[in-house]
């Protein structure tokens, strides 16, 4: 048994803290599922521009899609740390100065930084949540810097990035930069003061099979003292692909190739136990008094032969995926329930323009439950300030709008900011060890414009591996250094036309609302 520093400090404050919310199961208990790795064209209901592939098996989704908001136009990170801490914070990565997926390191003096308030913490603390996590963490391998130390009650689950679904080893880098192999399966308890290691419990069990599981349980041991706040981040479709050999030989026959009915066999895994965790609310009596939001954390990897990721998933019809700001990289397959959709609600396709950064938000309306009949116009994106980080959170009131009805979403995103220099673990491709990383650059959203600007551009079209190369089509303005690559993502969504040329107010406009995001932004860390 693990004694946590932070434990007792936590356990004092509970106590004395004044501005806790009395425990009020009239608020709604909230569900977050994060899929890990999952392509818009792995799940059927995604299917905005028809199936263009054979797609996995994945009824429950797809039914529960149907039943709720589907978010057609919500954007995620290109990678897994940078979308969590995004979600967790309500921050651009930009201003965390974590712009890449960092967790697998050992022996790093911080993490995501404490000074960013998660909002696992806020319904803890301010709303008297009971907090669970299961899955993946990605945020922290050690003290001060793991789940039970960021709000949650309990955690099950693995801390890195990625885990063998059978063994739960994971590799992490040590001080030293060499490879280690841990055993990473924990089950943290903030009453009992534990951190358990269960690799050696659970080894030969499938880790999606383990966290349906221990959520399914979670559930149904809930006492209606508190709302309860669930948060399932499966390590599934991620590499390794080690699928259940009884989902391969009875699921996804229609899917001819072997290592894509594997693949499609993780994915309708992951699939079953969604549908395990709202059968289980259900029984519980809890699914009509639940706010249920599921969401992919970036596009499935596409890169055969030069990345550890596993290859199969689909991205189709948009451009690329892991680890690319095209649009195959950063699409995220999403949908959201509430409690108070109307029948008109159920199964539409939001067109609203958002990004996982909306989601923080979302959550803290939904803990302050200004998501039913009694909506309050006056909840704010600051509602959470502090000295520390000047109010600087992203997050604004753009899925909480979409509940309402308004589905105008946002006029702009900033998918990334680099303003260098990269850390030397990080001067190369994330999945390539071709390519140079470019040290400068931003992608940014603008309305209908998506802009592509900096330095070093060419990388990401190299790192194009499944299009066209598009070195060719890139763009310099006349005495300018710095590429363009500028796309009309409604009229072309597949991003196969550079309009920079034909557009060079727009660029500029761009340029300079980049320019300001730069005021705000962190050199990488990591």
């Amino acid at each position: 048994m693990v004694r946590h520093s932070s434990t007792l400090l936590y356990v004092l404050l509970s106590f004395f803290v004044t501005n806790v919310s009395s425990a009020d199961q009239s608020r709604p208990n909230v569900v977050l599922i994060v899929a890990d790795d999952l392509g818009w064209g792995d799940v059927g209901f995604t299917n905005k521009y028809g199936k263009h592939l054979i797609v996995p098996d994945t009824p429950r989704l797809d039914s529960l899609a149907q039943s709720s908001i589907i978010l057609d136009n919500i954007y995620t990170q290109t990678l897994c740390t940078p979308t969590r801490s995004s979600i967790y914070t309500g921050r651009y990565p930009h201003r965390l100065g974590w712009l890449f997926s960092a967790s697998f390191v050992l022996g790093y003096s911080d993490y995501l930084k404490r000074q960013y308030k998660t909002f696992t913490e806020v319904v803890a603390e301010k709303y008297g949540y009971a907090v669970h996590g299961v899955g993946k963490w990605h945020l922290g391998l050690e003290n001060p810097y793991l789940p039970v130390d960021r709000g949650f009650k309990t955690y099950y689950g693995c801390y890195s990035g990625a885990i063998d679904h059978f063994t739960h080893k994971a590799g992490v880098l040590n001080k030293n930069g060499f490879i280690d192999t841990i055993d990473d399966f924990h089950q943290d308890n903030i009453d009992t003061n534990s951190s358990l290691d269960l690799s050696s419990d659970v080894k030969g069990q499938h880790s999606t099979h383990l966290f349906t599981q221990r959520a399914v349980n979670v559930i149904e041991s809930h006492k209606d003292k508190s709302p309860m706040f669930l948060v399932v981040s499966y390590t599934a479709p991620h590499s390794p692909r080690k699928p259940s050999e009884e989902i391969v030989h009875n699921r996804n026959q229609h899917i001819p190739d072997k290592e894509k009915r594997e693949y499609a066999a993780m994915v309708t895994q992951v699939d079953d136990g969604v549908g395990a965790i709202s059968d289980a609310l259900a029984r519980k009596n809890m699914w009509n008094n639940t706010v249920f939001i599921f969401i992919s954390d970036h596009g499935a990897s596409v890169m055969p032969n030069n990345c550890a990721d596993t290859v199969g998933g689909s991205n189709l019809p948009f451009r690329d995926g892991k680890g690319s700001y095209f649009e195959g990289g950063i699409k995220g397959a999403a949908f959201v329930s509430t409690p108070w959709l109307t029948a008109e609600q159920k199964g539409m396709r939001s067109p609203a323009l958002l990004h996982a950064v909306d989601i923080y938000s979302f959550i803290i309306a939904a803990a302050e439950d200004k998501l039913s009949g009694s909506l309050s116009a006056s909840f704010t994106k600051t509602s959470q300030k502090t000295a520390a980080d000047d109010n600087n959170i992203d997050s604004g009131d753009y899925l909480i709008d979409v509940i309402r009805g308004n589905h105008t979403g946002r006029d702009t995103i900033l998918h990334n900011l680099v303003t260098g220099p990269l850390p030397s673990s990080r001067s190369q491709h994330y999945c390539s060890s071709k390519f140079p990383m470019p040290s400068n650059y931003a992608v940014l959203r603008h309305k209908n414009f998506k802009l592509f600007y900096g330095n070093g551009l060419e990388t990401f079209c190299q790192a194009d591996f499944l299009q066209k190369q598009c070195i060719d089509i890139l763009q310099k303005s006349s005495g300018d250094t710095e590429a363009h690559m500028l796309f009309d993502i409604d009229t072309d969504p597949f991003e196969t036309t550079n309009v920079a040329g034909t557009n060079p107010e727009m660029v500029k406009h761009m340029i300079s609302i980049i320019e300001e995001y730069k005021r705000g932004a962190l050199n990488a860390w990591m």
